[in-house]
């Protein structure tokens, strides 16, 4: 088999599931960004830009709480609530190991 007839054979050749559309756009030779793409979007992914836009709004702190514990690091005065760390921990474990059996 020659190599011509070879590479003949598999530009022939087309994999399964692709559809090939005839290029429409200009040639190589036009200038760059000629191209374009259509995006389009479903309600879902506009709900979720809503939703994104919602929590940015909501502030992720309490200020009052926030200076409170560092009024008391600064007197010296904070203590740590060492079951209430630990509680934390294992919980945020337990809802990681259910997450990942679910998967």
């Amino acid at each position: 088999m020659k190599i011509d007839s070879a590479i003949q054979h598999i530009s022939s050749v087309q994999a399964k599931g692709v559809n090939s559309k005839p290029f429409r756009g200009k040639t190589a030779g036009s200038a760059a960004g000629s191209v374009s793409d259509n995006v389009e979007l479903t309600g879902t992914s506009s709900r979720i830009r809503e939703l994104e836009a919602q929590l940015a709004d909501i502030p992720s702190e309490d200020a009052g709480k926030v200076e409170s514990i560092r009024q008391s690091i600064a007197d010296g005065t904070f203590e740590v609530d060492e079951e209430a760390v630990a509680e934390g921990i294992v919980q945020e474990t337990i809802e990681q190991l259910s997450h990942q059996h679910n998967r």
